[in-house]
């Protein structure tokens, strides 16, 4: 089961923050090449950030966030945003982009939480969103 232990929270804060960074190489380069604006860009570096911050929440109370229950390999959490991390940097559309970091932040809250349900439904969407997104 995911998230089962001390270690597996943070090594699940530790991909979330490796995302974080690929977001922010990923807006710089579509400043730099003009692919987006600056309302656009304010909008997806407040994502990054809250993205590190959830990051770093879940660093901070790894010992107390263990969940139960979660019906889910942490090979499996691991290898979706482990992909995330991967597609980030490809996703051309900056709309696109945003939407994705929409529910991979999502995903983020929802284990912070350490409930299953909301885990579940919210890495869902993440492998739902990979589908749709060329790789």
């Amino acid at each position: 089961m995911a998230l089962a232990s001390q270690q597996e929270v943070e090594q699940f804060a530790d991909t979330l923050s490796d995302c974080a960074n690929a977001l922010h190489a990923r807006l710089m380069q579509a400043i730099k090449d003009q692919e987006i604006g600056p309302d656009e860009a304010r909008v997806a570096f407040q994502q990054e950030t809250a993205l590190r911050q959830q990051a770093n929440s879940l660093f901070i109370d790894a010992a107390t966030l263990i969940v139960a229950g979660l019906d889910v390999a942490q090979n499996e959490l691991m290898g979706t945003i482990q992909e995330a991390n991967r597609r980030i940097a490809k996703i051309k559309k900056v709309a696109a982009l945003l939407d994705f970091l929409t529910d991979v932040l999502a995903l983020a809250m929802a284990a912070y939480t350490a409930k299953p349900k909301l885990i579940l439904a919210a890495l869902k969407e993440v492998k739902h969103d990979l589908d749709g997104l060329q790789a």
